[in-house]
C-alpha cells in the first residue's frame, strides 16, 4: 500500500509540475472582425494587411519614454494642444484621428476606414503630425476655412456626410465646427 501510495503522489507531483510549465504565452490576444465578418484572432502588436479587406492594425498600448518625449516637443511647435478629427462618409466609412495631452502624455490614434488602418501611438502620431503642421487654425478662422484646411491637409474628398473638428488651443479654449450635408 505505501508503494502505491508514494507512485501515485510521484504521478500527481509530475503532472502538477508539468502543468505548470505549459504554454507561457503572455502576449494579449484580441478578436479583429474583416469587413466580411470573418472573425480573426491575433496578437496585440501584429499588423495585418493582405489586401483582402482586412485592417492594418497597430496597437502599442506602451509607449517608451523617449517615445513620449518625442512627442511632446514636437506638439509644444504647434499652436494648440489637443486635435481631434471625424469625418463621416456614411455607409460605415469614417477617417477619424486624435492627438490629446493628458496628465502629460501624449496620446495619438488613427482609425481609417477609408484605407482600414488603425494606428496608435508613436506610429498614429507620425502619421497625424505632419498634417497638423500644415494647418493654420485660430480663433479668427472661419468654419469653412477649416473645413477645407483639414480635408487638404489630410487628403479626404469633400463629399462627406458628417465634418467635426475640436481644436484645443494651448489657453485652454476650443474651437469645435460640425457639419452636416
Amino acid at each position: 500500500m505505501k508503494k502505491s501510495t508514494s507512485i501515485a503522489g510521484s504521478v500527481l507531483a509530475t503532472a502538477l509540475l508539468l502543468g505548470a510549465c505549459g504554454n507561457n504565452d503572455t502576449t494579449p490576444k484580441k478578436d479583429t472582425t474583416t469587413e466580411s465578418g470573418t472573425v480573426t484572432d491575433e496578437s496585440a502588436n501584429n499588423n495585418t494587411s493582405s489586401g483582402t479587406g482586412e485592417s492594418t492594425d497597430t496597437t502599442n498600448s506602451t509607449v517608451s519614454d523617449s517615445d513620449q518625449a518625442y512627442m511632446k516637443e514636437k506638439m509644444d511647435k504647434l499652436t494648440y494642444d489637443e486635435f481631434e478629427l471625424e469625418v463621416d462618409y456614411g455607409k460605415n466609412k469614417e477617417y477619424e484621428i486624435e492627438i490629446e495631452q493628458d496628465n502629460g502624455k501624449v496620446e495619438a490614434t488613427v482609425d481609417d476606414e477609408l484605407t482600414n488602418t488603425a494606428l496608435k501611438g508613436k506610429e498614429a502620431f507620425d502619421e497625424i503630425y505632419p498634417k497638423l503642421e500644415k494647418l493654420d487654425i485660430t480663433e479668427t478662422t472661419t468654419k469653412e476655412q477649416v473645413i477645407q484646411q483639414a480635408l487638404d491637409a489630410f487628403g479626404l474628398k469633400d463629399d462627406y456626410v458628417k465634418f467635426d473638428i475640436k481644436v484645443t488651443m494651448p489657453d485652454g479654449q476650443k474651437i469645435e465646427y460640425e457639419e452636416k450635408k
